[in-house]
């Protein structure tokens, strides 16, 4: 069996994926669509075309944007693949890439206690980490919330809004302080957990993964958790999410879309940009 190819555990920096998250994923079988299925994008091969679509392997991404593609959304000219979204300094615009057309909700959350697995991870950076400039999503979400929704954000970028989303953030008043995330919408309380301090410029790995414990010997048997990772190291079980069982604030059993986001505060400037270098989902059926 093959699992992801990824850094080293010491290279905590390195450009690959994190073996943290990604060891135990069997790639080979999920990219055959045997028991799960498994999604790359390194922008290598992404187009923008038209005026919103992001065309990349193995499948398309759409960018909802404020304005037209060719200011706001390019690829980096280098040999890393980098997707840019680019702002342009208005106060609440919205600027996100998401999968599905906004509408489909391409992959499915674990419902709480179920034995089925979902990895994430994605490395990106941004052009500043000043206070009131821009809010920033990456991870998971509802469908619908790229377009004419705030991008996962209240106006303005000030808070994340009451849907479904697990991932990571930042918000608009804090511009260096990245969050992991997680809500159910209606029913539950949004989670927030301090994650790592954000420095311009500068990538960064984030990713969750849900495990799930089948030998009874093990942990007591049937425990299930979502674990939070930064550069390929846990935020730890005191941030983890137990699913072991129903919780309220765990959006299980739910359909959502990758989902890349930029909102504009009141003090953003043109040409901010988010750069994303690569996104790895994985989902075990």
């Amino acid at each position: 069996m093959s699992y992801v190819i990824s850094g080293t555990a010491e290279n905590v920096v390195s450009r690959m994926p994190s073996p943290a998250i990604w060891n135990d994923c069997p790639a080979e079988a999920f990219d055959k669509n045997v028991n799960g299925r498994r999604y790359f994008n390194d922008f290598h091969q992404t187009v923008v075309g038209g005026s919103t679509l992001v065309l990349g392997q193995p499948g398309g991404l759409t960018a909802f944007l404020e304005s037209d593609a060719a200011g706001d959304l390019a690829i980096a000219a280098n040999d890393e693949g980098h997707l840019q979204v680019i702002a342009d300094g208005t106060d609440a615009d919205v600027y996100a890439v998401t999968s599905g057309d906004n509408v489909g909700g391409v992959w499915k959350t674990p419902a709480a206690g179920a034995p089925h697995r979902l990895w994430f991870e994605a490395r990106f950076k941004v052009s500043q980490v000043a206070d009131a400039h821009e809010a920033i999503y990456v991870g998971l979400c509802a469908p619908g919330e790229a377009k004419n929704a705030g991008g996962a954000f209240a106006a303005s970028g000030a808070s994340l809004s009451d849907v479904d989303y697990v991932g990571f953030a930042v918000l608009a008043g804090d511009g260096d302080a990245l969050t992991a995330v997680y809500n159910e919408a209606t029913s539950g309380t949004a989670q927030s957990n301090a994650a790592a301090t954000l420095v311009a410029d500068t990538f960064v790995r984030v990713g969750f993964r849900v495990e799930f414990t089948r030998d009874a010997a093990v942990n007591g048997g049937g425990n299930a958790q979502v674990q939070f990772y930064v550069d390929g190291v846990a935020l730890g079980d005191s941030k983890a999410v137990d699913i072991s069982q129903a919780n309220a604030n765990w959006p299980g059993a739910t359909d959502m879309d990758l989902l890349l986001s930029q909102v504009s505060a009141a003090s953003a400037a043109d040409s901010e940009t988010l750069t994303v270098d690569w996104v790895q989902i994985a989902q075990e059926y």
